[in-house]
C-alpha cells in the first residue's frame, strides 16, 4: 500500500511517501516556513494541498496524519470522518501549537477531496496503558471527570516504535552481552530527545510512566519549552508581572527551555558555545542534563531496574556529549560507553549500540522513523476495514 505521510509542525508540514510493504520513501520533503513572510505557503490547508497535487502520479491510497494530542477521544489511529473531526476540535487547547494546523490540513482535504482514504494517528495513543497513579493528577476528581485534566503523554509513535526496536535487539543479544539477566522483563527507557523532548518508561513494550502530561509542556527542559516547573510560576507571571493567560503560556511554551536560559534553541549550536567556554551555554547543558538524569533516575526506580536507555530523535541521535554526560552520571546504574562508538558517525536507518563491553545496561541509539510508523498504522487500518 502507498501511505502519504503529513508530519505537521507550527509552521511547518513534512511529508513523506511511504511503500508500506518494502518501506521505500518513494519522496519526502518538507514545506518550510507557513505562514511567514517568504515561506513555502500563506497557511497549512494551502501546504497540504500543494503537497497532494505533486503526488498526483503517485497516487497514494490513505493518507496518514500525525496528530499530537487525541485526549480521552482516541486510544488508537482513527479513521477520518465527521464524528472523527468533531471530537478532534475539542482537543486543540491541549497542544495548541500542533493541534490545530494538523486540523486544518485534515479538515480542509476532507472537504477538497472528500473520496480519499484519510488516518489520524495520535501521539498519545501509546500511553492509553498508563496506570491511573502514573497519569491522574492530584487535583479535585471534578477536573478528570468532566474536563478530562490527566496526563496524556507525547512522541508515542516514536517511543513505541524505538522501544519495539529495542526489545528485538535485546531478545537477539542478551544470551552474549548481559548473561546475569536473562529473566529480565524487557524494561526499556526511551528518550526521544527533539525540540520537544519526553522520556518514557516501558515493560514489554507497554507503557508504564511518561514525562509530559496533559500537554506537551511537562518534563524535560526542551528547546524553547519550560518542562517541570513549580505550577505557582504561572500563577506568578499572571497576577504579580500582569502577563494574560496566552502571553504566560506563550512565554512557556515559546520562549523558555533552552532559549530562556542561553537565547539559543539549537543543541549543537549551544554546545559548541559551552566548549567555547560560554557560561550561559554551560548552565544550559547542565539544566538540560540534570533534569534527564531525575527523570531516568526515577523511571528505574519505577520499573524496578532498567535493560537499556534508548536514545532517538535529533538531540538524541546526534549528540554524543549529551549521551555520554548522562552515562557517566548513572554509570552505578551499570551503564558506560564506548566512546569510540558514541562518537561515531551513526546511519540514519541504524541501530547503534554504544555501550562498553563491561556494562550491564545497553545504552542504544536508534534512529526514529516516526513517517513509517505512521505510515503502516494507516496501512494496517485500511486493512482492517475492508476485511
Amino acid at each position: 500500500m502507498i501511505a502519504l505521510v503529513m508530519n505537521v509542525g507550527s509552521t511547518t508540514l513534512k511529508y513523506a511517501c511511504i511503500d508500506t510493504e518494502s518501506g521505500e520513501r518513494l519522496t519526502q520533503g518538507i514545506v518550510d516556513r507557513i505562514g511567514q513572510p517568504n515561506g513555502d505557503a500563506p497557511n497549512h490547508e494551502v501546504a497540504a494541498k500543494s503537497v497532494l497535487d505533486s503526488h498526483a502520479t503517485v497516487q497514494p491510497d490513505v493518507v496518514g496524519h500525525r496528530i499530537v494530542h487525541g485526549g480521552e477521544c482516541f486510544s488508537a489511529p482513527a479513521m477520518v470522518t465527521p464524528e472523527a473531526l468533531k471530537n478532534l476540535a475539542t482537543l486543540d487547547d491541549l497542544a495548541p501549537l500542533h493541534n490545530p494546523p494538523a486540523r486544518a490540513v485534515v479538515e480542509g482535504l476532507a472537504k477538497s477531496r472528500p473520496e480519499l482514504k484519510q488516518v489520524m494517528v495520535f501521539d498519545t495513543a501509546y500511553f492509553t496503558t498508563l496506570p491511573p497513579a502514573a497519569y491522574r493528577y492530584a487535583l479535585p476528581v471534578s477536573l478528570y471527570t468532566d474536563h478530562g485534566v490527566r496526563r496524556y503523554g507525547a512522541h508515542g509513535t516514536s517511543h513505541q516504535l524505538v522501544t519495539k526496536l529495542a526489545l528485538a535487539y535485546l531478545a537477539k543479544n542478551r544470551t552474549n552481552q548481559n548473561p546475569s539477566n536473562q529473566n529480565s522483563s524487557g524494561r526499556i527507557i526511551s528518550l526521544h530527545l527533539g525540540g520537544g523532548a519526553s522520556v518514557t518508561a516501558s515493560i514489554d513494550g507497554i507503557a508504564q510512566e511518561t514525562s509530559m502530561g496533559m500537554t506537551p509542556l511537562e518534563g524535560l527542559v526542551m528547546a524553547t519549552r519550560s518542562g517541570d516547573l513549580d505550577p505557582a510560576v504561572p500563577l506568578f507571571l499572571v497576577k504579580q508581572l500582569g502577563m494574560t493567560a496566552d502571553q504566560a503560556s506563550s512565554l512557556l511554551n515559546q520562549s523558555s527551555g533552552l532559549i530562556g536560559l542561553c537565547g539559543d534553541a539549537d543543541m549543537r549550536t549551544i554546545l559548541k558555545r559551552r566548549d567555547d567556554g560560554d557560561p550561559a551555554a554551560t548552565l544550559a547543558i547542565d539544566v538540560y542534563v540534570h533534569r534527564l538524569v531525575k527523570t531516568v533516575g526515577g523511571y528505574v526506580a519505577v520499573l524496578g531496574g532498567v535493560d537499556a536507555i534508548v536514545f532517538t530523535a535529533g538531540v538524541g541521535e546526534n549528540a554524543s556529549p549529551i549521551r555520554s554526560m548522562l552515562a557517566r552520571q548513572l554509570q552505578f546504574l551499570g551503564l558506560g560507553l564506548d566512546e569510540e562508538r558514541n562518537t561515531a558517525t551513526i546511519g540514519p536507518r541504524e541501530l547503534t549500540d554504544v555501550s562498553s563491553s563491561t556494562a550491564t545496561v545497553r545504552t542504544l541509539v536508534i534512529p526514529t522513523d516516526e513517517e513509517f510508523a505512521i505510515a503502516r498504522k494507516a496501512a494496517e487500518l485500511i486493512d482492517a476495514s475492508r476485511a
